[in-house]
């Protein structure tokens, strides 16, 4: 067999055409990267003369990923190495196997092809060899050698055994040259040169000698097995280093046109991001195409359901950019509840990205998004990792993110970005905000000009939108104080004792008895937050905004002056009253006082009324028929309750 000769009386062009009628690709994909570094891994172990390391390896066959493929990967493997074990006599015989391995493999990717051959390379070698690297530990690895003919010392083949490494190493790098082009964004990138073209000749070119040259390793087993045939051994040994030397030229020129063929993409899709809202487009695909199938297809998932980009059309689509880890608390879900819980979201799709902190991911970081990704409502990538690093260098230089933030891009169904941070638009308005442009927001403030109950509270306490329907007072308080805080939940049980109805909330930072409330907390103090972002955006120096300056209040509030504040009013009103510590614990307690006379006033009358630090000094009488006495009837001085005696004339 003589391998270092040219394709005998084929040239280049035609074997390409040779293997071009054979492929077939019926969308079938196999996480080839992955699977070539592992096939790397056993290769590199089984193959080297020092084996007292153990086998290092990130990853684990079994979660390699395939998709659309009809045959699980240890199966196709399998039928793989069936027919490269089949022996082969002569150049002509091994070129003829080789096209039967390509028609073998004509639905998968010219990666893939490459990598199933180097795994079934790696299955049989890493079956031969292991025994002999364990027999002289362990009395069954030998047994089990002796019984495949194999000798326990390396020594016998070891001159041979070296050619073979470095030749199965070339073929690794070579196949992960291949891996690389055809990773690259041709779709998106809409490059149309010589340099692509050319190279794409040259890697179905480099797979057809992958293939070939691993069928070649494996017609070197006999070997193995008779290693005292010197001089059939030394002339398959000078064929291994031939070939080698062959394909280590191969893969110079090849990893210099694939390198200049990705950076060439690289820039245009670069550009071509940077262009998006410059661009025309007919609908959100090809802007969506652009971010999300750089690497591969990737595919997007909603819980454990995958997601094609296509189901995307004509929605408006909040990318939802963020770190990997996320806790209960965060903006994050807030925003999922705002948007998910609200009747008009039929048009609006969340789209998570997580961002890594590098530029590569843990396993950790992967083991988190795969739990989050099937655990929430929102559509998310599936394989984040698989995103290019260009979309990726984009997002963080050319767009607002910064690593660790969470942000929000809206983009509308023509795949324009309309506004770069919609994140404060969610979390105050939820899917009122739709669509999220920032004319939408200023729309909003123009109907929200006070700092309402309800602009504060809705979406956060699960029980508000019911005491809205009811009518119902709602008296809200925060305080670094916990003395005044027990203090006012005391006075608040005598009042609703004596027959006043309203709810008090609890919003100090530092109290808290159960998941929900701190949920509730930390909710109200994100909100205030992000109104007090977007109105930043929006004051003019010269006018003074209501809203801002109550947000700013509460939210630099001093409670070791004042012990703390309260807001008293209805969440279907904008009238509200605030009122700081000291005042709140002296009214209620007037109101206390007055007792049984106050009865039948709401809470915010009374409070109103106990603003007045003295009563009258002079005591005057009022009457008023017995109907009308039945209600509480007010000093018209001092507003204050009268005292109520029954007269009979």
């Amino acid at each position: 067999m003589d391998s270092t000769s040219s394709i005998s009386a084929l040239t280049e062009d035609i074997i390409v055409e040779q293997i071009l009628r054979t492929h077939d690709p019926d969308g079938r994909w196999i996480d080839s990267k992955t699977l070539l570094q592992e096939v790397e891994a056993i290769l590199s172990f089984v193959l080297q003369s020092d084996v007292s390391k153990p086998l290092l390896t990130e990853n684990c066959m079994t979660d390699i990923e395939v998709f659309e493929s009809k045959e699980t990967l240890p199966y196709a493997i399998s039928r793989i190495s069936v027919q490269m074990l089949c022996p082969c006599m002569g150049e002509n015989e091994i070129h003829t196997r080789t096209m039967v391995l390509f028609d073998l493999l004509k639905e998968y990717r010219w990666d893939a092809k490459a990598v199933l051959v180097l795994g079934a390379l790696a299955a049989t070698y890493g079956g031969l060899l292991l025994p002999i690297h364990l027999g002289s530990n362990d009395p069954v690895a030998a047994s089990i050698a002796t019984l495949n003919q194999l000798p326990i010392e390396r020594t016998t083949f070891r001159p041979w055994l070296n050619p073979l490494s470095l030749l199965i190493k070339v073929l690794v790098d070579v196949t992960k040259c291949i891996t690389e082009f055809e990773r690259l964004p041709f779709k998106q990138a809409k490059v149309d040169s010589n340099l692509v073209g050319e190279t794409m000749s040259k890697i179905r070119l480099a797979t057809y000698w992958v293939v070939k040259s691993a069928l070649a390793c494996l017609q070197q087993i006999p070997y193995f097995k008779q290693p005292q045939q010197a001089t059939e051994s030394r002339r398959a040994a000078g064929e291994l280093s031939s070939l080698g030397y062959q394909l280590r030229n191969m893969h110079t020129r090849l990893s210099k046109q694939v390198e200049e063929c990705s950076t060439q993409i690289e820039e245009t899709i670069y550009q071509r991001l940077r262009n998006i809202n410059r661009e025309t487009h007919q609908d959100n695909q090809e802007v969506l195409q652009l971010l999300f199938s750089l690497q591969d297809d990737l595919l997007l998932q909603q819980y454990s359901r995958q997601i094609a980009i296509t189901d995307l059309k004509e929605k408006v689509i909040l990318l939802l950019l963020s770190k990997p880890e996320l806790s209960p608390t965060e903006p994050f879900h807030f925003l999922l509840q705002q948007l998910y819980h609200h009747p008009s979201n039929t048009n609006t799709e969340i789209l998570w990205t997580p961002i890594p902190a590098s530029q590569k991911w843990t396993e950790e970081e992967k083991q988190t998004v795969n739990f989050s990704s099937n655990s929430l409502p929102c559509i998310s990538v599936k394989r984040p990792w698989l995103m290019s690093s260009t979309v990726l260098n984009f997002l963080r230089t050319e767009w607002p993110y910064r690593d660790g933030e969470t942000m929000v891009v809206a983009m509308d169904t023509n795949g324009k970005v309309v506004n770069m941070n919609a994140m404060d638009m969610v979390l105050i308005w939820g899917g009122k905000a739709y669509p999220f442009t920032a004319s939408r927001e200023d729309e909003l403030w123009e109907e929200d000009h006070t700092l309402s109950l309800q602009l504060m509270l809705d979406g956060i306490h699960p029980e508000f939108n019911t005491w809205v329907k009811e009518g119902r007072e709602i008296c809200l308080l925060g305080s670094d104080d916990s003395n005044w805080v027990d203090e006012i939940n005391s006075l608040a049980r005598k009042l609703q004792n004596l027959g006043f109805e309203f709810e008090l909330i609890d919003l100090s930072k530092q109290t808290v008895d159960s998941m929900e409330e701190s949920s509730i907390q930390e909710l109200f103090w994100l909100r205030l937050e992000s109104i007090k972002r977007s109105k930043l955006k929006r004051i003019e120096s010269s006018k003074r905004d209501r809203v801002f300056e109550e947000v700013r209040e509460l939210l630099e509030f001093d409670s070791g002056e004042h012990k703390g504040w309260a807001v008293v009013g209805k969440g279907s009103t904008a009238e509200k009253e605030k009122i700081v510590g000291e005042k709140l614990t002296e009214r209620m307690r007037r109101i206390v006082r007055w007792g049984e006379h106050a009865a039948g006033m709401s809470f915010a009358e009374a409070i109103r009324i106990a603003e007045e630090e003295e009563p009258c000094e002079e005591s005057h009488t009022v009457v008023v028929p017995f109907e009308e006495g039945l209600r509480v009837v007010t000093c018209e001085k001092c507003r204050r309750p009268m005292k109520k005696f029954v007269a009979y004339q």
